[in-house]
């Protein structure tokens, strides 16, 4: 595909994301049904019974499935839009691209007064109203996206990102890090998410206590070495090997992209705002080991394997054949390789000379098109009761298509040579 008609692509699948994934308020939806192009129906899912497990179904009498799968992971897709708008903005300047910044400032400062309206700080997932769970990720891209989005915003908006990102730092903070989650009712969450968030909040608000802390954590080790760096840990012997790994001898590696994207964002932070740390070269190395594991992990069709087997004797790499829980993982593709893309546009910006980046990325973005932003694919690969998940558009393949290409042509990647 050449420079022009990729850019042609990007206009298209920006049209289909604002025509079909944005709510009445400007958030976007986190999965579609691919029939329909709207949050799914009741009828969608598959019926509930009594023993599924909550992510299969819902908090009885609280929310619907439905709402559930439109908005579980909608701060994130509004933060990954929100940033592609702003590279995109500095690529190019088109009209109207300001405008659409602050409509997803809007949708986000949407979901930060619904869970103030239980906390100060509290960026609630939110499924038509505010609940009590919330995640680490969701507040990665909120913060991130406000952080970009500051140089562009107004006055008045800029006084609202100076309040809100520090407050929702805050809220971590003050919990020491625990705080539920899908029915965990103490979940202990990665020390090596904060750091970043900590240097942010110091940023917008001066306060020497999260710099304080900041530096604490720093000092514990916890950004020395990716959070998620699979392969590199099973092979050093770090982290446990299956049953199953043992029986087929080989590596499970899986959701490398959903793990290739935090990583690389908050790498990407504290480079950016820490840049005289002499962990830099850590953080910088860190970016570069999780290029490598994720990169074994996408399909030449432009997608990329959920789940993959790399050989512990030969290092070469293969899918899962059976699905369930004697059978192992389903081995199934996925549209999420678009976050991979982005990750890999991200990690070129510090290795230019690295031409597998690009490549990747631009491989992705070419082949993949609107209907193969998909959840998971293959239903073939499923138990029955969980193929409705490879009826899932998701919001987060969507968004990051588009945040991957524009932060790449900001970064003059994706053109003719």
């Amino acid at each position: 595909m050449t420079a022009n008609e990729l850019r042609e692509k990007a206009g298209a699948v920006e049209n289909f994301l604002t025509t079909h994934f944005l709510d009445r308020n400007n958030v976007v939806f986190s999965f579609l049904d691919k029939d329909t192009l709207r949050p799914p129906e009741e009828s969608f899912f598959p019926k509930f019974e009594p023993g599924m497990s909550y992510r299969d179904g819902c908090v009885e009498g609280y929310y619907t499935r439905s709402e559930r799968s439109a908005y579980e992971n909608c701060g994130m897709c509004t933060g990954a839009y929100m940033q592609s708008l702003c590279f995109q903005y500095r690529a190019e300047k088109p009209p109207g691209v300001l405008e659409k910044m602050t409509r997803c400032f809007l949708a986000l400062k949407h979901i930060y007064d619904m869970g103030k309206a239980l906390e100060e700080g509290f960026f609630s997932k939110i499924y038509n109203h505010a609940s009590r769970e919330t995640s680490s990720d969701q507040v990665l891209y909120a913060v991130r996206a406000l952080d970009h989005f500051y140089e562009f915003a107004s006055e008045e908006q800029k006084k609202e990102i100076a309040g809100m990102i520090p407050a929702m730092v805050n809220f971590w903070v003050k919990r020491n890090y625990i705080y539920p989650y899908l029915g965990l009712k103490d979940k202990h969450w990665p020390l090596m998410r904060f750091p970043p968030f900590l240097l942010l909040a110091y940023k917008y608000s001066g306060n020497a206590m999260f710099k304080k802390e900041y530096d604490r954590l720093l000092g514990l080790g916890f950004t020395a070495t990716p959070e998620f760096a699979q392969l590199t840990m099973k092979r050093g012997g770090l982290t446990g090997i299956s049953k199953y790994e043992n029986k087929h001898r080989a590596f499970l590696i899986c959701n490398m992209a959903d793990c290739l994207t935090m990583d690389v964002m908050n790498f990407d932070c504290l480079i950016n705002n820490d840049s005289g740390n002499p962990l830099c070269t850590k953080w910088k190395d860190g970016i570069l080991t999780m290029w490598e594991e994720a990169k074994i992990t996408l399909a030449p069709n432009g997608k990329f394997y959920v789940q993959v087997l790399v050989d512990m004797d030969t290092g070469e790499t293969r899918r899962p054949e059976g699905y369930g829980k004697e059978d192992g993982p389903p081995g199934c593709e996925g549209g999420w390789s678009t976050m991979v893309a982005r990750g890999a546009v991200m990690a070129a910006k510090y290795y230019p000379e690295r031409a597998d980046m690009e490549a990747g990325a631009a491989n992705v973005l070419s082949q993949i098109d609107v209907q193969d932003m998909t959840y998971y694919d293959n239903p073939e690969r499923f138990e029955p009761k969980q193929r409705f998940m490879t009826r899932y558009l998701s919001g987060d393949s969507i968004a990051n298509w588009l945040w991957a290409y524009w932060q790449g042509r900001y970064q003059d990647m994706f053109r003719d040579r």
